[in-house]
């Protein structure tokens, strides 16, 4: 299938990558438009990425990947939008394997195979990462945060206001679509050790995308997280009043048994109320 895409590229700090990347991309597609966002880079970025053919967007100071995207997104003027990142990773035979394979897909995403560079540091935050996001999300996950995706903007641009400033606009996209129900597709890669040094933190970042996980599931299915507190409070009401007959040895309800089965109650009234506040929520 013949499509309009356009290739954004977040950079912050990758003089020493980012010609080798654009130029790549030009070799295997030279008709393809390019957005390169200089995120407010302090080295010489801005000035290797003025002979490369390609729209440039500069920010005044760094904003962060998702802004960055953000910016690419709305300056682009074609159907689909493909985010690639500047620091030499991926490669540009993948990148063309993603827009070939995408067919009518509302998100196509590079999920890197075991071949793949990883930071040996990074392995034991990224398993937590993505158990927590499969259990939020009831499947597995391929990659939650591959960097290599194509998107279409009629669907992406309904979710920007969904998107974090940092890193994590790929887990949250990621995220939204398959919680929406749209179409993703999952394409191997394969990624090479990257140039320089990553912006990213894992004490700093990870807990926060933990964090945004879970209010991305309260959006999207505030039922099922209210669902699991009910459980655990009328499990606990159950216990309370089992203990109280075991050792009292007649049936006594309790305070705290009253005051466990009223959270109960409360805790599955409020998730009702909060599910269907979220269904108006997404319908606006």
């Amino acid at each position: 299938m013949d499509k309009s895409v356009t290739i954004v590229i977040p950079v912050f700090n990758e003089q020493d990558s980012i010609s080798t990347v654009v130029k790549n991309l030009k070799h295997h597609l030279p008709d393809t438009s390019i957005i390169i966002v200089d995120d407010g880079s302090t080295d010489l970025t801005a000035e290797n990425i003025t002979d490369l053919n390609a729209t440039i967007i500069n920010h005044s100071r760094c904003y962060g990947y998702g802004t960055a995207l953000r910016s690419g997104i709305e300056a682009s003027e074609t159907d689909f939008i493909l985010f690639c990142d500047g620091d030499g990773q991926h490669q540009a035979k993948d990148v063309v394997k993603i827009i070939e394979n995408s067919g009518d897909f509302d998100m196509v995403v590079g999920t890197r195979d075991k071949n793949s560079h990883s930071q040996l540091n990074r392995v034991p935050g990224k398993a937590v990462l993505k158990w927590f996001a499969d259990t939020l999300l009831g499947e597995k996950i391929p990659d939650l945060n591959s960097g290599l995706r194509m998107v279409r903007k009629s669907i992406i641009i309904k979710y920007l206001h969904l998107m974090p400033q940092g890193f994590s606009f790929s887990t949250t996209s990621t995220f939204a679509f398959i919680k929406d129900n749209r179409s993703v597709k999952w394409v191997p890669i394969r990624t090479k050790q990257r140039t320089g040094t990553s912006s990213v933190k894992q004490l700093k970042d990870g807990p926060s995308v933990l964090l945004l996980l879970l209010r991305l599931s309260i959006l999207f299915e505030p039922l099922k997280i209210f669902l699991f507190a009910t459980f655990i409070l009328f499990f606990s009401t159950v216990l309370s009043v089992l203990f109280n007959i075991y050792f009292q040895g007649e049936f006594n309800i309790t305070d705290t048994s009253v005051i466990l089965g009223l959270g109960t109650l409360i805790v599955f009234l409020s998730g009702l109320l909060c599910d269907q506040v979220s269904a108006i929520r997404r319908n606006i």
